[in-house]
């Protein structure tokens, strides 16, 4: 793995840490009104609009669940070592679950979660790729020295 694709990992990981961070402060993203915005605008929608409002009732562990899985899936990028590739895909269903939820009340959302998604993707397959091509040894960033 060379240091380009280490390095955009470790910024993808600490930008999913400050994200996560930041689900503690309204004042950069407000989880609570996030959430009452999907539920209106997702009412009456089949299956979501019962969900969404489920998730809107329960605003304190929506938070908290959403900015734990963004954190640790951002500790994990950060040090590189087996779980990555369950970090990454955790990250992607994230993703997924995030735009379905809210692209009705917050359609700007497709934007910035599609360079995460794309990210992710990338990051997915340059590690598969890595480890096929060398099954027993282990990736490991300190030793990388190629560009």
């Amino acid at each position: 793995m060379t240091k380009r694709i280490l390095i955009l990992q470790r910024v993808v990981g600490v930008l999913y840490i400050v994200a996560g961070i930041g689900k503690f402060f309204p004042e950069i993203e407000s989880v609570e009104q996030r959430l009452d915005d999907a539920a209106e605008a997702n009412d009456g929608v089949a299956v979501l609009g019962g969900f969404t409002n489920w998730l809107d009732g329960h605003p304190t562990g929506v938070t908290v669940f959403v900015a734990a899985a963004m954190v640790v899936s951002g500790l994990v990028l950060l040090r590189d070592r087996e779980l990555v590739l369950a970090a990454l895909y955790g990250q992607l269903l994230m993703l997924v679950c995030f735009v379905l939820i809210l692209v009705g009340s917050v359609p700007q959302i497709l934007v910035l979660d599609a360079a995460f998604f794309a990210a992710g993707i990338y990051l997915i397959v340059v590690h598969r790729r890595a480890a096929a091509g060398s099954s027993s040894v282990p990736l490991d960033a300190g030793t990388d020295t190629t560009t």
